[in-house]
């Protein structure tokens, strides 16, 4: 097969496209800044954070983040013992954490997890609650009637609300130990990193 090379190669008066009606094959990085297609694009990987997709179909996952929780001891204060949201003031922060969506065009999917115990004799009932920081109810919370604590776990879905900074953060009830081992009473065992747990979102894409 035969070959034509150029390092150069511009449309008629240096504006207008040049068509390739067989495509066009690049085993290196083919570089633009703007990419139109009629039909559809087909790639290993995409990179880059996502910010400005427009046109992505539903359900795509755009950008996934991992924090982590520490193993931490804290001061036990519990939620009122009522049946109203606890408030962003109430109980003791354990965790929290800066967030900016990459597109507004997507749904926040927010998973934790944290072993909530007492290091001392307490408390029988411990739980969490996840908050943001421009609303004062919490938007979720769960509990857990144990001897001396337990692993608890939200999952949150709520919309994006754009391309701007907001703090997720995590306070307990009553706890005063934050994934310590559970030997007995909450103790400091088998190493803080491994007792760490993780705080994700994910974006999907609407």
């Amino acid at each position: 097969m035969s070959e034509i090379r150029v390092e150069n190669i511009i449309g008629e008066n240096g504006v207008d496209a040049v068509q390739f009606t067989k495509g066009i094959n690049a085993t290196g990085t083919l570089t633009s800044t703007n990419v139109s297609t009629a039909s559809s694009i087909t790639a290993g990987t995409f990179f880059g954070n996502g910010a400005g997709l427009t046109g992505v179909s539903g359900g795509i996952l755009l950008r996934k983040s991992f924090y982590t929780i520490p193993r931490q001891a804290i001061g036990a204060v519990q939620f009122p013992n009522d049946d109203t949201a606890p408030q962003i003031d109430e109980g003791v922060e354990f965790f929290s954490q800066a967030y900016t969506p990459s597109t507004a065009n997507c749904d926040l999917y927010i998973h934790c997890t944290a072993a909530c115990g007492e290091r001392n004799n307490i408390a029988d009932d411990v739980g969490m609650a996840l908050f943001i920081s421009d609303q004062t109810d919490a938007l979720r919370a769960v509990t857990d009637w144990s001897v001396h604590g337990a692993n608890l776990v939200i999952t949150h879905k709520m919309p994006s609300w754009g391309v701007s900074e907001k703090t997720f953060s995590l306070r307990s009830h009553k706890a005063n130990a934050i994934n310590y081992a559970a030997d007995g009473y909450y103790q400091e065992k088998y190493g803080a990193s491994t007792h760490a747990s993780l705080f994700t979102i994910e974006e999907i894409a609407t």
